[in-house]
């Protein structure tokens, strides 16, 4: 399934980026903010995966109820994550800013490098550059 690999492509870039984030603000802010930051990257990358699951079961199905169910993904997921971290944050388990920053700066890293990687996986196409073109001369 295409949204596992792409999924599992977010997570690997994610385990790279972890050690260096989590390792920064735990120098900067101690085991609580190293902590917080954990669990925002655990987030979004449950976050991608769930999001992923339901848009890539419905795209081979039902191809015309993309947009509902990736509407609805995102809303559960905002949801779940809101939820999640309201109880974390209820115990005091968190640092909440740190939370959200890596939480929010993960996915936009994390689907943006993922976005910046697709055109390595179109397949080859017949489109060629036209003949004086700067890309084409």
């Amino acid at each position: 399934m295409i949204e596992a690999q792409m999924v599992r492509r977010m997570a690997i870039r994610a385990l790279y980026l972890g050690p260096v984030v989590v390792g920064a603000l735990g120098a900067w802010g101690g085991w609580l903010w190293a902590f917080s930051a954990v669990v925002g990257l655990v987030m979004t990358i449950g976050n991608l995966w769930l999001s992923a699951r339901l848009i890539g079961s419905v795209a081979e199905r039902s191809p015309h109820l993309l947009l509902p169910v990736g509407l609805g993904a995102f809303t559960l997921g905002l949801a779940l994550l809101t939820g999640i971290t309201i109880g974390l944050k209820a115990v005091d388990a968190i640092y909440f800013p740190v939370t959200g920053f890596v939480l929010i700066g993960s996915h936009l890293l994390l689907v943006l490098g993922e976005a910046a990687g697709a055109h390595k996986k179109v397949p080859h196409s017949n489109l060629t550059p036209a003949k004086g073109n700067a890309r084409g001369a």
